[in-house]
């Protein structure tokens, strides 16, 4: 007697669950934010007004995308000023950029 083996093909259903992208999920510092905002019923455009900053800086934070030290400071102060009190979860900052070298300007310096 021969076995034939027959090739696993994924069904209609597996394909389509394959090829659908899906959503990542939110992290520690989203959520934490998230949950402030929620317990002391801010939304993300009362935060940026009182913070001064742009609406999608404040979007950035709640999907944990890095923001500059000063935009995170200015949203800290702006939810202060809003709720009083300190806001001490985390935020997703921008790599701090490395200040570029003193390079030596040659021909510049007029007199000879």
């Amino acid at each position: 007697m021969k076995q034939t083996q027959r090739l696993h093909q994924p069904s209609l259903a597996q394909k389509g669950m394959a090829e659908e992208r899906t959503q990542p999920l939110p992290t520690l510092r989203a959520l934490a934010f998230q949950l402030f905002l929620a317990k002391h019923e801010l939304s993300v455009r009362d935060v940026a007004r009182a913070a001064r900053v742009r609406l999608l800086v404040v979007w950035n934070i709640t999907r944990d995308l890095p923001i500059s030290h000063q935009q995170a400071e200015m949203v800290r102060a702006g939810l202060y000023v809003l709720t009083g009190a300190s806001y001490r979860g985390g935020i997703t900052l921008h790599p701090e950029q490395m200040a570029p070298e003193a390079t030596p300007q040659h021909g510049l310096s007029g007199g000879r």
